[in-house]
């Protein structure tokens, strides 16, 4: 066959179009995430800047759920409602390190919010909390409201206390469960009962004032 040298230039030149094309990232669509699956980045990443990135949003009867500024907040309406919401998406083992904020809460701080991992449908899943006046634990939700506690409430001068900004984590690797607040590792614990799911964020108040949280940055790895 005999091919011209312009004809191979065109060929070239598709090539490299079409290559570009094969090559271009979820980042391109969605520049305010991230995913990557090698072992060396993030499996996912999230500023919050495109309220397209795929959370969950809503209004129901136990609070609202959404994007605002440039963050994802909870807002849990009081007398322990429980509000969480999800990324859309499914891990195995990841580590989890978000920013959290509360905006408001009771006056008291009898409240809660932080991370989950594997979360389910249902909102099953492993919890990694911690409270407005300075407590963590780490909890199970089994479906149904139903929650087992893993790590019991205790208290952690680590904590920023009341209206304030913390760094968390939540390690879930194996049945191995690992909270950290601030950078420093608070809580331990190990169950089999979810091996994958969705990560998540969640708040609850306890009293009948409600509560808000924003969490910003979140990176999975």
């Amino acid at each position: 066959m005999n091919i011209s040298k312009k004809n191979l230039i065109l060929i070239f030149v598709g090539f490299l179009f079409l290559t570009t094309l094969a090559c271009t990232s979820l980042d391109a669509i969605l520049p305010n995430t991230r995913i990557d699956d090698s072992p060396d980045s993030f499996k996912f990443s999230d500023d919050f800047s495109q309220e397209s990135s795929g959370w969950e949003i809503g209004d129901f009867d136990g609070g609202v759920i959404g994007y605002s500024r440039g963050k994802y907040f909870v807002t849990s309406v009081g007398s322990g409602s429980t509000m969480w919401g999800g990324a859309g998406r499914s891990f195995e083992n990841v580590s989890i390190e978000v920013s959290a904020e509360q905006i408001s809460a009771p006056s008291n701080n009898n409240n809660d919010y932080g991370v989950i991992c594997r979360l389910q449908r249902d909102g099953g899943g492993y919890y990694g909390l911690i409270s407005g006046d300075g407590f963590y634990a780490i909890l199970r939700e089994s479906g149904g409201d139903s929650y087992d506690v893993l790590v019991d409430w205790t208290a952690s001068n680590h904590i920023h206390q009341g209206n304030s900004q913390n760094q968390l984590g939540l390690s879930c690797v194996g049945s191995k469960i690992s909270l950290f607040v601030n950078d420093q590792l608070l809580a331990e614990t190990s169950d089999g009962m979810y091996s994958s799911g969705d990560i998540g964020f969640t708040a609850t108040s306890y009293e009948l004032e409600g509560t808000e949280v924003q969490f910003d940055d979140v990176i999975v790895k």
